[in-house]
């Protein structure tokens, strides 16, 4: 009987810690709305067009015809994403 009371005693905190989580929840639900409506509307964008420089444009369109040049498969293996760790990809 003594462990049980020692249980719910231990416990009780992380039951009123639970009930604040949710309400912080919903407060970032609110704020990340504010962000995406305020880029939505385009009211901070910068007014002044920032162009690529040639060379960096060109080593992004050279990189996405390369995207091209593999075909999609139509599924995946489990096992092609398991394992190598380290994030290579290209193993």
């Amino acid at each position: 009987m003594n462990k049980l009371l020692m249980i719910i005693a231990l416990t009780m905190p992380f039951a009123a810690m639970a009930d604040d989580k949710d309400t912080t929840q919903y407060h970032l639900g609110d704020e990340v709305h504010a962000w995406t409506d305020l880029q939505k509307s385009g009211a901070a964008s910068n007014p002044n067009p920032q162009p690529m420089p040639g060379e960096i444009a060109d080593k992004v369109y050279d990189r996405y015809l390369k995207t091209f040049d593999y075909v999609i498969p139509q599924s995946f293996e489990r096992a092609s994403f398991v394992g190598g760790g380290g994030g290579s990809g290209g193993q």
